[in-house]
């Protein structure tokens, strides 16, 4: 967060300051401009020029995507969003997975019904996809039927998951599995952030480094080309 605000701010003042300044050496020799000059002068008078009214439109679009993540329609369609996401996807659904195991173990090895702390395990899962997925091992286990038939049905809890809570229903021993499946998972996520926060500094870093050096080249190109048309 403190690089994007950070490269944030030094984009704009780049774009505010520093490029008109630039620019105006360009516009008294009226030479004819690379594309990518003429982009980059243009994008600096959009955001110079209609600022109050750019920022106030990207901070109301981010209150009402926060709005309709929130909302009845949004929520569903933002949760199967999230676990399907191609890299952060995995880490949220093995985070969920591991909140559902421990507290489903904790309630079990207190003696809370099953029903009851199923009840309560669906509200802290914080993901209405798989808070549905626990809903319907409520009603198959007041049918009748185990809990690991409707996890394995819905195709978002992985197999090994699954098989782990049925060996846990046929042996007795559900709260026991149900720890083991937690630490295994606890300790994936902590592996995976690791991973990810290790990650994610050099890509900032190097994109940053690409928007710098795409305003220097297109600042730079038309210098040299007046420096050859001046010798």
């Amino acid at each position: 967060i403190i690089m994007v605000g950070v490269g944030s701010i030094i984009m704009i003042i780049l774009f505010v300051v520093v490029i008109p300044r630039i620019t105006k050496i360009f516009e008294q020799v009226k030479a004819e401009l690379p594309l990518q000059t003429k982009l980059l002068i243009f994008t600096a008078d959009v955001i110079k020029g209609y600022w109050f009214i750019l920022f106030p439109a990207i901070g109301l679009a981010i209150y009402m995507f926060f709005r309709w993540k929130v909302s009845q329609k949004g929520r569903p369609k933002w949760d199967r969003f999230t676990l399907a996401a191609p890299i952060f996807g995995p880490v949220v659904r093995i985070v969920a997975i591991a909140r559902f195991s421990r507290t489903l173990a904790t309630l079990l090895r207190s003696g809370v019904p099953v029903l009851n702390a199923l009840d309560i395990t669906k509200d802290v899962l914080d993901n209405v996809r798989l808070a549905d997925v626990v809903a319907e091992a409520r009603e198959a286990i007041r049918e009748g039927e185990s809990i690991a038939a409707p996890l394995k049905k819905s195709g978002e809890f992985p197999p090994i998951v699954v098989h782990m809570v049925a060996t846990g229903e046929a042996s007795g021993q559900l709260e026991q599995m149900l720890e083991h499946v937690a630490d295994n998972y606890d300790f994936q996520v902590d592996q995976r952030v690791d991973k990810l926060t290790t990650l994610i500094e050099p890509i900032m870093i190097v994109g940053m480094g690409v928007a710098v050096a795409f305003i220097v080249f297109s600042i730079l190109m038309p210098i040299l080309q007046l420096s050859q048309h001046v010798r």
